[in-house]
């Protein structure tokens, strides 16, 4: 049962980000990973490599559930840019939820700050009247943001923001 937690906590988040790839609803996707996670914990066989097993059991579930509902040819996960290949797929996930991990651990506001400019594309002064802060404030705030970002070892996050 260590095991399985050990599991959840490693690939829950890249897991979901991958499963985004091929249908874009969160809860969806968030149901299709928690699906396959039930699925290992009742099949006997513990895999030998849990997270191929886990990437091709939420991969087969997204399709099947895609068949339902769309023409074969669609049946590819995609990026913003347009179709990828399931391995891209599964490395822009992981790159995906490192970048997440490390939003969710800057300090409140500068997470805030930044989610408002660079998700929501907010100007600094919208930013700063919403919050009740001053422009200043709002550029000090995405600064250091974005420099605690940089120092973390993925390049991933440095074109993410380009």
């Amino acid at each position: 049962m260590e095991k399985a937690a050990q599991l959840f906590n490693k690939y829950y988040r890249p897991l979901c980000l991958y499963a985004l790839h091929y249908i874009k609803d969160v809860d969806a996707a968030e149901d299709v990973v928690q699906e396959c996670y039930v699925r290992l914990l009742e099949s006997e066989a513990d895999p030998l490599n849990a997270r191929a097993w886990l990437y091709a059991a939420v991969r087969n579930r997204c399709i099947d559930q895609l068949r339902r509902t769309l023409p074969l040819s669609s049946m590819q996960p995609e990026d913003l840019d347009g179709p990828i290949s399931d391995e891209e797929a599964q490395t822009r996930s992981v790159d995906e939820a490192a970048l997440w991990t490390a939003i969710d651990a800057l300090p409140q506001r500068q997470r805030q700050v930044l989610l408002m400019a660079k998700r929501d594309g907010l100007t600094y002064s919208a930013i700063a009247e919403q919050l009740g802060i001053s422009t200043k404030t709002v550029e000090h705030q995405l600064s250091r943001a974005m420099k605690k970002l940089r120092m973390q070892k993925n390049d991933f996050f440095i074109i993410f923001f380009l």
